[in-house]
């Protein structure tokens, strides 16, 4: 039989609150039985007269001030720190797809009756969520990747931990499950057996090897509890989206294109500290997947497949369905880019300004023949200023939604150095096929150039520098980054950045190489 969002809310919410508090009997009874271990120790004096009933009280007034620690020490500003290590920014709120992000937060919280949380976006290029405490954050990969539907069934889910306080949770398990760790650590110094233990017939032996054991089934059976509490929560909070959006279909397109995107790896997102908050784990691993035992101890989500199962049921749709709705799906265009003997598209108006490869030398065509760029952008508000490249007029337009500044005659761009994530995240639903082969063969034979004099900052040919269009101080000329070794132009005054035609593209091309290899 089909269960409803609120049968689903009941079950969780009832599995939730009896293991937590099972955890705090199960941490008493774990250091009396650690004391009683102790008994036969070198540290016996301390013990030896105790009953196991008196263990059994020292042991729940530990319990409750390491309680009350942990409650006290989940802290706000252990996530601000987390979040200034990833460079995670307020939305810009020229950006349009950033003012949909902070119009969707705003929605979710009336939806849920809650204090609107900040929001911050993280500039990488995965697609990812996670809360913490009264903040929300999303990747600049998610923000670029989902629909509004999407995003708003991200924000939703994200809304649920806010809404029910996760993150207090998720400390407090935390700082028991280390507590744990940290005491029964501490019993192996004090493991060797003394003359009382040898008279009653153990060895100092039998007793680091039952300190040894016990630790290890301790710790395995707690790590078992938080990834069991921890994947109850992620089931509540889908649950909990769907009850504030009414939309089971988006939260299960958004699960499967988030899990789709997930690499091998270890970096500040994948932390296995942090890596619980998130939406879905953000490194990739097959126990995940897995429901057997194994999954059951280590993986803190439930497996992606199951979670989207249980959201299509709700919403009556199959997989197949799903498949479908994520495809990119193309809609009617009229204009065509000729570029080394390749006929590109075709594009829409909009897509079209958006190809930074359409300079001078490139053929436009459209219903009513050749055009030039020039006249395209003409209908945009020209800036002050000429291009550092070939002094032509520049023009105020966007790249997906993203504030950019393009030539009028070159097609060179000048963007904003925090803009630049945000080009590279949507550039990868925008980039075509045609266009990635054609942008992979120039970075070929950009790589090969500097493969040939050596890949360092001084193969950059920094003879002749551009002048800034704004402030008039010189350029530097450098590499984007050391994987793509494309040569760029920055002003460290006015913090742009200089890409001539077709550069984006390139840079863009490689990063979709790079995510396909460590994928």
């Amino acid at each position: 039989m089909k269960k409803t969002f609120w049968e689903i809310q009941r079950e969780k919410k009832r599995a939730i609150t009896l293991l937590f508090l099972f955890f705090f009997p199960f941490f008493t009874f774990s250091l009396a039985v650690l004391f009683e271990i102790l008994r036969f120790s070198s540290v016996s004096l301390f013990f030896k007269d105790a009953k196991f009933s008196e263990f059994l009280i020292v042991s729940s007034v530990i319990s409750l001030i390491v309680f009350f620690i942990s409650v006290k020490g989940s802290s706000e500003g252990k996530i601000y720190r987390y979040l200034e290590m990833l460079n995670a920014q307020v939305p810009d709120l020229k950006d349009m797809k950033h003012q949909q992000v902070a119009n969707v937060v705003r929605e979710m919280a009336i939806a849920a009756a809650v204090p609107k949380p900040r929001v911050y976006v993280i500039p990488v290029l995965g697609k990812n969520a996670f809360s913490a405490f009264n903040i929300i954050a999303i990747t600049e990969g998610a923000v670029s990747a989902l629909d509004r539907d999407e995003l708003q069934a991200v924000v939703a889910h994200e809304m649920a931990h806010y809404l029910r306080g996760d993150s207090y949770y998720k400390g407090v398990l935390s700082s028991f499950a280390m507590t744990i760790t940290f005491f029964l650590t501490i019993s192996l110094f004090f493991a060797g057996g003394d003359e009382n233990s040898e008279r009653r017939g153990f060895g100092g032996g039998f007793i680091g090897i039952a300190v040894v054991a016990y630790i290890f089934l301790v710790e395995l059976f707690t790590k078992f509890l938080n990834a069991l509490i921890s994947r109850r929560m992620e089931d509540l909070a889908d649950a909990m989206a769907v009850q504030f959006t009414r939309n089971p279909l988006s939260l299960a397109s958004a699960l499967f294109k988030v899990s789709r995107d997930r690499v091998r790896g270890i970096s500040l997102l994948t932390n296995p500290a942090v890596a619980p908050l998130f939406i879905v784990n953000p490194a990739r691993k097959q126990i995940d997947e897995s429901s057997g035992v194994f999954g059951d101890i280590f993986a803190t989500h439930p497996p992606i497949n199951k979670r989207i199962n249980t959201l299509l049921k709700l919403a009556g749709v199959s997989r197949k369905e799903l498949v479908e709705r994520t495809s990119p799906v193309r809609n009617n265009r009229e204009w065509w880019v000729e570029k080394q003997d390749e006929n590109l598209g075709p594009f829409t108006l909009e897509e079209l300004l958006e190809k930074t490869w359409i300079g001078e030398g490139v053929k436009i065509r459209g219903k009513e023949g050749e055009v030039k760029l020039s006249q395209i952008l003409s209908k945009f508000r020209p800036i002050e200023g000429q291009c550092p490249r070939c002094g032509g007029p520049l023009f105020n337009t966007y790249y997906d939604f993203v504030p950019i500044i393009k030539c009028g005659r070159c097609g060179g761009i000048l963007v904003r150095e925090d803009r630049i994530m945000r080009i590279l995240a949507r550039g990868e639903n925008q980039i075509t096929e045609a266009e990635e082969k054609v942008s992979e063969s120039s970075l070929e034979k950009e790589r090969k150039t500097f493969y040939i004099h050596g890949a360092s900052p001084e193969a950059v040919d920094a003879s002749q520098p551009l002048k800034c269009p704004f402030c008039g101080g010189e350029m530097w000329r450098k590499f984007f980054n050391f994987i793509n070794y494309v040569p760029v132009d920055y002003c460290p005054k006015c913090k742009y950045y200089f890409f001539d035609s077709g550069e984006i593209e390139m840079i863009i091309a490689g990063v979709k190489r790079t995510k396909y290899l460590y994928r």
